[in-house]
């Protein structure tokens, strides 16, 4: 289990709730592989501190959440009970910790999600998560201004179970090879990255995961602040801006492209009326031969992508 952006959970009766406990351990013992018991397992320790991730939790509760919000409860992984959130400290805007009970009683309500953690001693660690490159399914020669600001993701304070500590150790780290991977319950498949300087024995050193597959679960979303749907909303609405751009662009017959594009609109006056190619200046300046050359490559590559994008529009 992982925690990429962390909530401290300070449980209040942990101790009581230990007694009660078989054996008085909160410890569990948890398969590698849910299908394939030939994997082995590995086993995870509930502290009466723990970690969850902030997308599991909401400041304001609604009837499509299912997650952990003040006054209510989830299940919480296999410890089996039910984890009540009692009080939200905060700092600010900031919320500094979650102060919950376990309710482990036979008549309490069932619930209707269960949240992964991890404990107190949690490893800290990066883990980065990589989407798509580029706002437009089609790049154009304007790439640089296409590409996606969320294509990588960077969770400098991320928390993993320390079940893991000694497969990501750095002995085992090489660039000629595939390096240990790893699932994070409800998050995705994840590799570790070369960029790995992680001691198992000292427990020191950068610990680094690259996300290689996301999963289909649906994680419960994190409640947005004002200023991140605001960043949102103009993210999309420049993917927007740059998608119809590109088709209007894709429409230009290449005789109009130095006419029509953006880029070259008003520069040029007259134009070779075979190809299209501008021959002088707005001003009447006769274009070099050069310069000439270079603008027909312009409009070659114009007309390869008005091609593959015809093409993949049908």
């Amino acid at each position: 289990m992982a925690a990429l952006d962390p909530i401290k959970v300070m449980i209040t009766n942990f101790e009581e709730e230990k007694t009660k406990a078989r054996d008085g351990s909160m410890t569990f013992e948890v398969q590698n592989s849910p299908t394939d018991e030939s994997l082995g397992s590995h086993t995870v320790t509930l502290t009466s501190t723990i970690y969850i991730d902030s997308s599991d939790f909401r400041l304001v509760d609604s009837s499509v959440y299912y997650g952990l919000a003040p006054s209510k409860a989830v299940g919480i992984k296999y410890h089996g009970g039910n984890l009540f959130c009692d009080e939200v400290v905060k700092n600010g805007d900031k919320i500094v910790e979650l102060k919950c009970h376990l309710d482990n009683s036979e008549g309490r309500k069932k619930p209707i999600s269960f949240i992964t953690w991890v404990a107190s001693d949690a490893i800290p660690c990066e883990v980065r998560v990589y989407g798509h490159i580029f706002t437009v399914k089609e790049p154009t020669d304007r790439w640089e201004e296409e590409i996606s600001p969320d294509s990588e993701l960077i969770h400098a304070k991320a928390l993993v179970d320390p079940s893991v500590r000694e497969v990501v150790d750095k002995k085992y780290v090489n660039k000629w090879h595939s390096n240990c991977a790893l699932q994070f319950e409800r998050i995705g498949y994840f590799v570790v990255d070369t960029d790995t300087k992680f001691d198992s024995e000292s427990n020191t050193g950068d610990l680094v995961f690259n996300r290689t597959v996301s999963l289909k679960e649906e994680v419960f979303k994190k409640e947005l602040t004002a200023e991140e749907i605001a960043a949102m909303d103009q993210r999309k609405a420049k993917a927007k801006k740059a998608n119809a751009e590109k088709e209007e662009r894709m429409k230009i017959d290449p005789m109009d492209f130095f006419k029509l594009a953006a880029e070259f609109k008003g520069k040029y006056s007259q134009y070779n009326e075979k190809t299209g190619v501008p021959t002088h200046l707005a001003d009447g300046t006769e274009l070099t031969k050069s310069a000439i050359k270079k603008l027909a490559k312009e409009l070659d590559k114009h007309r390869k992508q008005q091609a593959k994008y015809k093409a993949a529009n049908k």
